[in-house]
């Protein structure tokens, strides 16, 4: 029984981490640690993730587009090997999304990408996936995904009305702007966003004043990561701001869908145990973010967007820091 459904865009990740620097035009740095192909977007990677956190075979599927190229078969064969359940839409004259991902030694990723596929999306597809599994949660990656993001609240009302939990991450829209998931917002349950996505879905500069504006336009749970400096959540009325465990960042990237992963597995046990969202309190919210920011950090200490993210990892870094870093959390009205 599928617990968990997810949808949105995929790309295979060609990683190259911890450079001395980034090269300039007709320069070549070496890539000590390799390159790597992994897989990569969103769903695609917090499907896997929670795989390693320990939900079973049949917990989690996807709905997400590729070509009918190697680079398909590589994310399909990816997939399957981790259990993730889920019939890929192979679609014709289309490649595969791309991302090249460089790393800097202690900075933030630079990426390019190509969307391929993904704009191809086919909503029809997702919703009868959708329909036939009746998942208890659905997570949603959107903005890169052509007519499909048009739809999303369409997707996210079906998802309200079948009483089906939602998580959201908006990605830097492509040819369209940020607006175009306003009608969405009433109908998501958690949205996770990063500082400059949450400045472009708001229009605000100051998080606080996002996670408020978020809050007054219907999401149940804004949450807001920044990197090393953790992550701030508002719910109920209530500011939660937590900072982030320290850790050795190798590759930051899929942080975020980690985070994701974790809010996924945390709420769904809240859901298993006969609760919803608007149901938990404070203290059980604020665990529920130290556990995703644990995934996170799990996250960034190898290469690959899904390496570090295994349950063991997890549990350890929430056994030598967790209770520091919720000693360190703060709740404000």
């Amino acid at each position: 029984m599928t617990k968990i459904f997810a949808c949105g865009f995929i790309v295979l990740d060609i990683l190259a981490t911890d450079l001395s620097y980034l090269p300039k035009p007709g320069e070549a740095v070496i890539a000590s640690n390799g390159i790597k192909f992994w897989i990569g977007g969103h769903p695609a990677n917090m499907s896997v993730d929670l795989m390693q956190m320990g939900l079973e075979e049949g917990d989690v599927r996807v709905a997400l587009a590729v070509g009918k190229d190697l680079q398909g078969d590589f994310c399909e064969n990816f997939l399957r090997a981790r259990n993730v359940k889920g019939q890929l839409q192979r679609v014709e004259n289309a490649q595969t999304g791309i991302s090249l991902v460089l790393v800097k030694k202690g900075e933030d990723k630079a990426v390019t990408i190509t969307l391929g596929a993904n704009l191809s999306l086919d909503y029809n597809y997702v919703i009868s996936s959708l329909k036939d599994t009746k998942p208890k949660i659905l997570y949603v990656a959107s903005g890169i995904l052509g007519d499909f993001d048009f739809r999303l609240a369409e997707l996210l009302e079906f998802c309200q009305k079948n009483h089906i939990h939602t998580i959201v991450d908006l990605a830097n829209p492509y040819q369209k702007e940020w607006n175009y998931s306003h009608p969405a917002l009433p109908y998501i349950n958690v949205l996770h966003s990063n500082v400059k996505e949450l400045r472009g879905i708001t229009g605000k500069i100051e998080s606080i004043d996002g996670l408020r504006w978020l809050s007054n336009k219907g999401v149940k749970l804004p949450i807001v990561s920044d990197g090393k400096f953790g992550a701030i959540a508002f719910f109920k009325g209530k500011f939660i701001k937590q900072p982030a465990f320290n850790v050795n960042a190798v590759d930051p990237t899929g942080a975020g869908d980690a985070m994701c992963a974790g809010t996924a597995k945390k709420l769904l046990e809240a859901i298993e145990c006969g609760k919803a969202l608007e149901d938990l309190n404070i203290q059980e919210v604020t665990e529920l973010l130290l556990f995703a920011q644990a995934a996170g950090a799990a996250c960034v200490g190898e290469i690959g967007t899904t390496a570090g993210v295994r349950i063991e990892r997890i549990n350890q870094i929430l056994k030598e820091q967790g209770e520091k870093v919720l000693s360190q959390t703060v709740v404000t009205q």
